[in-house]
């Protein structure tokens, strides 16, 4: 029986991992089959740890207990690994900003959104306090540099992340792009915005026409992360802003 269980198990993480990636079935549905059966590999793991332990109290002979035990934990450690200890205690949200007052909006990735996905709408106050209270690491890059030269930087850390962009504007200092995550294929749409340093009145000095600052000013690099489903990213859209102005940031330098 308890090898059954443990097939039955193994086989719908599978079912949900290979449904999300062929987008046979819709995602939401593919990453409920995939959370349910992990947490059923979780259940028979304990049970085959509990039969392992009474036999060698009773020394017995391990049947294939230890079998079951080591093939249910290997997709929980899999997740474990890929999300951390400390994205399972993230604030239950997924829209995450270095500009909290101002967050960037989206222009192009509402197109490729579907019913039912996340809105692309921030979540104002509320969201806001929830944010700095999970990342309050997170603040945008200041850099002094020219818009060319950020916007160079920027476009090629997302090639390198492998990021599919969805459109540009050079001009306006806007840029969005789509990353996939490898197991599931979650999508997560990001915009990255060039701005002016603001100046001491809190006023962003931009020009007239709302272009991107000219040559030689101060410039405020902010990012937006947005998953498209689910209540709680589990730190993703954090690590991935973090990781995003790191790479920038030694673009920048070199």
């Amino acid at each position: 029986m308890l090898g059954f269980t443990s097939l039955l198990s193994l086989l719908f993480v599978l079912a949900g991992v290979l449904s999300a990636r062929f987008e046979l079935l819709p995602l939401g549905t593919s990453f409920s089959i995939f959370a349910l059966s992990l947490v059923a590999c979780v259940l028979v793991s304990m049970a085959a740890a509990a039969l392992i332990f009474r036999r060698l109290a009773r020394k017995q002979r391990l049947g294939k207990e230890p079998l079951w035990l080591c093939l249910c934990l290997l997709p929980v450690v899999v997740v474990v690994g890929r999300v951390g200890l400390a994205g399972f205690q993230a604030p239950a949200i997924h829209d995450i900003s270095t500009d909290l007052e101002r967050p960037p909006a989206f222009a192009f990735a509402q197109s490729e959104r579907v019913p039912g996905d996340n809105t692309l709408e921030h979540g104002g106050v509320s969201l806001a306090e929830q944010q700095r209270q999970g990342y309050p690491q997170l603040k945008p890059l200041h850099v002094n540099v020219d818009q060319a030269e950020a916007w160079a930087a920027i476009k090629r850390v997302i090639a390198e992340n492998n990021w599919r962009v969805l459109g540009e504007n050079k001009n306006r200092g806007h840029i969005e792009a789509v990353a996939t995550t490898p197991l599931m294929g979650f999508a997560d749409d990001i915009v990255v915005r060039i701005s002016a340093e603001t100046t001491a009145v809190g006023i962003v000095a931009e020009s007239s026409d709302g272009q991107s600052p000219s040559l030689g000013e101060n410039l405020v690099i902010d990012v937006r992360s947005v998953s498209r489903i689910g209540v709680s990213d589990l730190g993703a859209n954090a690590a991935r802003i973090e990781s995003f102005l790191e790479a920038l940031q030694n673009q920048l330098k070199n």
